[in-house]
């Protein structure tokens, strides 16, 4: 064991504490690195809709998804919205940029950075993707928020999965079920 390593250990608890709760302030002042500041920017940009191959949505679609992340940007959230060819519609999920702005508006684990909690991930189709039974009070909170959001800007939940959203009048099977609730 090389000297200052022995010097540190043979010094009381006291001391280490002292020393790991300095380390330990001096982290959480430290700026972010160059990768994390720059991927908290790109969540905070305006919510780009990706397209995969087979994806053609109209101007009003561009323009309501872009309503939608301009509203969560100022709730300290940002949009992430993939149109994928046989979803039947629009894969949502909302990523947390700043949590205590987030905290007045979604309930759960708010780490910056972190998808907002929803109890399961986007994309998992199963039956418990929609039913509420079963799962937490601030999962069914934030898919009840996130139903309400979308539905305000023309876009209505599909049956059975809580991350799959179709723009009203575009006669995506299932859509007019779920408004109809």
């Amino acid at each position: 064991m090389n000297l200052p390593c022995r010097t540190f250990l043979s010094q009381g608890a006291g001391h280490r504490a002292a020393v790991a709760g300095a380390l330990l302030v001096a982290c959480t002042l430290m700026p972010a690195g160059p990768a994390r500041a720059a991927a908290l920017d790109d969540a905070v940009a305006p919510g780009v809709p990706t397209f995969d191959a087979g994806c053609a949505p109209t101007a009003a679609t561009r323009e309501s998804l872009g309503r939608i992340a301009q509203e969560l940007r100022g709730q300290g959230m940002a949009l992430e919205a993939t149109c994928q060819p046989g979803a039947a519609g629009w894969v949502v999920k909302v990523r947390v940029v700043d949590g205590t702005r987030a905290a007045r508006t979604v309930r759960g684990p708010l780490a910056d950075g972190h998808e907002v909690d929803m109890g399961t991930p986007a994309g998992v189709a199963q039956a418990q993707a929609q039913v509420a039974s079963g799962l937490s009070p601030d999962v069914q909170h934030n898919r009840q928020w996130l139903r309400g959001l979308m539905a305000r800007h023309q876009f209505d939940g599909m049956p059975r999965a809580w991350w799959l959203f179709a723009e009203r009048g575009t006669g995506k099977a299932g859509a007019r079920q779920i408004a109809a609730r």
